[in-house]
């Protein structure tokens, strides 16, 4: 099996978005999506994770900041996780996480859908914030 940056921590919080997305299956669609952000924070707090919620991102243009955003949680410091409730993940959604993760100089983010019958994921990987590669910033 390859080993992946960071494969450990997306599994563990890949494994708090299953038990949330399981557990609230009759709930989901009461719920708002920053319920559910709450509830999977609360759930990877209750596996022994750091989490931090809505984690401010500087956005640049030219090597200028031009505004903020926010990342809906950063687990252990190291992997941002992009919350969403829609019928299907889109290219669009994966292009907001690809530039949370170029802005906010992380290797790895997670894309977690909780409005689809069935559970959605992407992984994101950025190269050039990838430690272990040589040239990784």
């Amino acid at each position: 099996m390859t080993e992946y940056l960071h494969s450990d921590l997306t599994g563990q919080i890949l494994a708090a978005y299953y038990a949330v997305f399981h557990r609230m299956r009759h709930r989901r669609g009461g719920y708002s999506e920053e319920n559910l952000i709450q509830a999977l924070a609360l759930e990877l707090r209750e596996r022994g994770l750091h989490v931090r919620t809505q984690v401010a991102v500087p956005r640049r243009y030219k090597g200028r900041r031009i505004g903020t955003d926010f990342v809906d949680l950063v687990v252990n410091e190291a992997v941002p996780v992009e919350v969403k409730k829609v019928r299907r993940l889109t290219e669009r959604h994966e292009a907001q996480l690809r530039a949370y993760l170029l802005d906010g100089g992380w290797a790895v983010g997670l894309l977690l859908n909780f409005g689809a019958p069935r559970p959605q994921v992407r992984r994101i990987y950025e190269p050039a914030h990838d430690p272990t590669r040589i040239g990784g910033r």
